[in-house]
């Protein structure tokens, strides 16, 4: 028989992972909110920059949100 509470383990850090990263990406969709909002009342190349900074971020935190996801469901077929 397969000893399968490391897995269980190893799947609830990725679940609490996951919850954390999508905390973040809250954070992160509100900050982009704002800084849009303030473009467009002052246009300000430092504030575009800052935007689309935070916008590849946001991308790369969804990117590792799927694949811890993937993670997960790999982990709980096995």
């Amino acid at each position: 028989m397969v000893d399968d509470s490391q897995y269980k383990e190893i799947i609830e850090y990725l679940k609490e992972a996951r919850l954390d990263l999508e905390n973040v990406e809250d954070i992160l969709k509100d900050k982009i909110k704002k800084i849009r909002a303030n473009l467009d009342e002052n246009p300000d190349e430092e504030l575009a920059d800052k935007l689309e900074f935070l916008r590849s971020k946001l991308e790369d935190i969804e990117d590792i949100i799927g694949m811890i996801e993937d993670i997960i469901l790999d982990l709980q077929d096995s």
